[in-house]
């Protein structure tokens, strides 16, 4: 039998993650003593030790050693998981680290050209669609962007039904919600020539109306095939130089009235447009 220092000293085990593994049932002393507590191992302990050892150094969670040590047969698909885990992660670092070193060479630097404008007063249509945290499932860039699709086709199609057919390229904006743990909706919207009746509605839908206001607003533009690096989790560069130009100008701006707005030609989106409404 040994103490617990010489079974850490040959297994490389600490003294932490033995008395861990002894709280958690994964490698429970072979004895203890009663009065002094002491932790006593024997050598037939050495294989689950090692296995831990093994599963720690290749980052396994701790949480899926019961299946990897107790069940045998699960080995095989708990190792396979991990496996695809840390591909997943080595590809987001990856491309993180593209992304990082086109920040820092500039290959990617874009001059964003910012305008001011005067928007005019514009009906409009949207459908209200609760934004997804990172812990959800829906959560991520494909599962976001098709189901704003589908939004702004639902939209369009019942408002071509009501004979109120959209005037102009569609656009989104931000909001806090309120009233709900979801803490971000987007609206996505349509512009329309007139305004929809009381309690006009989209089945399955959640529906509002109303009014852009004629204001003096900031715009930038860019194209899809343009050069533009987005670092993960940021707001869109277009944003930043927007309300960068906002702030040099000495302007007030509403983040409220934030719009992205679609570049449509021929049909077919090419780009987007970002502006905000500014007061002086």
């Amino acid at each position: 039998m040994m103490s617990i220092g010489e079974f850490a000293e040959l297994t490389g085990l600490s003294l932490k993650a033995l008395r861990l593994y002894d709280e958690q049932g994964l490698l429970k002393p072979a004895s203890v003593d009663p009065w002094s507590r002491h932790r006593r191992y024997s050598a037939s302990q050495f294989e689950p030790a090692i296995r831990l050892k093994a599963l720690r150094a290749a980052g396994v969670p701790l949480a899926d050693a019961p299946r990897l040590l107790a069940d045998p047969p699960a080995a095989a698909t708990v190792l396979a998981e991990h496996r695809a885990r840390m591909a997943a992660e080595r590809e987001r670092q990856d491309a993180a680290l593209d992304i990082l070193d086109r920040l820092l060479s500039g290959a990617d630097r874009h001059e964003w050209q910012v305008e001011e404008r005067l928007a005019t007063r514009q009906h409009w249509a949207g459908v209200v669609w609760p934004v997804p945290g990172d812990d959800d499932p829906a959560a991520g860039a494909d599962s976001t962007d098709e189901r704003v699709n589908e939004a702004f086709a639902a939209l369009w199609r019942a408002l071509a039904e009501a004979g109120d057919t959209p005037t102009g390229p569609f656009w989104s904006t931000l909001r806090a919600a309120s009233g709900s743990d979801i803490a971000i909706e987007l609206v996505c919207c349509w512009p329309i020539a007139r305004p929809l009746p009381a309690g006009w509605s989209v089945p399955g839908w959640t529906v509002e109306t109303g009014t852009v206001e004629a204001a003096p607003e900031l715009v930038v533009r860019w194209r899809f095939e343009d050069p533009v690096t987005v670092v993960d989790g940021v707001t869109h560069p277009a944003v930043l130089a927007l309300l960068a130009a906002a702030e040099e100008r000495e302007l007030g701006v509403d983040l409220s009235r934030l719009r992205q707005i679609g570049l449509v030609e021929e049909g077919e989106s090419v780009g987007m447009e970002v502006a905000i409404t500014v007061s002086r």
